[in-house]
């Protein structure tokens, strides 16, 4: 139960990494008129979200005897999809910086 607890927290600040690259990438989308990729970014918190939420589901105990056949891959498929979609937006908008470098 504290290894969910404390993955579900772990998550929550990659939420708000994602949250706060949003943010600054929308600034950076409306200056440089790229289209909004940024929304992406959002999808991917939504994921996260949904992950933390079957996650603890799946660690209480009336789960396991009021859905015994209950998917713990599940959980970590949309974790995989949704971190996927932060990275992928993150290289769009902020992949310069490393091409710039050169």
């Amino acid at each position: 139960m504290i290894d969910t607890i404390l993955w579900a927290a772990t998550l929550v600040s990659i939420m708000f990494v994602f949250y706060t690259l949003a943010q600054f990438s929308a600034k950076l989308g409306e200056a440089l008129h790229l289209r909004s990729y940024y929304v992406l970014y959002y999808v991917a918190i939504l994921l996260l979200f949904v992950s933390i939420q079957l996650d603890l589901l799946r660690a209480t105990p009336c789960t396991r005897a009021c859905v015994p056949a209950y998917n713990s891959e599940l959980t970590g498929l949309i974790t995989a999809i949704g971190m996927t979609i932060g990275t992928v937006t993150t290289i769009k908008y902020w992949g310069w910086l490393f091409r710039a470098q050169k």
